[in-house]
């Protein structure tokens, strides 16, 4: 899937991430297990909201971008 990295789709992407009940754990694939979702959330959305539009820390996005697609 390709990710919108524009303002108005990072900021829809952050609202999701502040705003939907999360598991504690989850498998995302077979070698990457996220054992504290809130806090990988929270780092995540620390980085983008410190750091955006800075391109380099793109990763950050494409991490929420992942995650949200899993949980649908």
């Amino acid at each position: 899937m390709e990710y919108n990295f524009n303002e108005e789709s990072v900021n829809a992407l952050l609202t999701w991430a502040k705003n939907t009940e999360m598991p504690q754990a989850i498998k995302l694939t077979e070698h990457e297990n996220i054992l504290d979702v809130p806090k990988y959330i929270l780092s995540n959305v620390y980085d983008i909201n410190s750091h955006y539009p800075d391109p380099r820390y793109n990763a950050a996005i494409t991490r929420l971008y992942r995650l949200k697609e899993y949980l649908k």
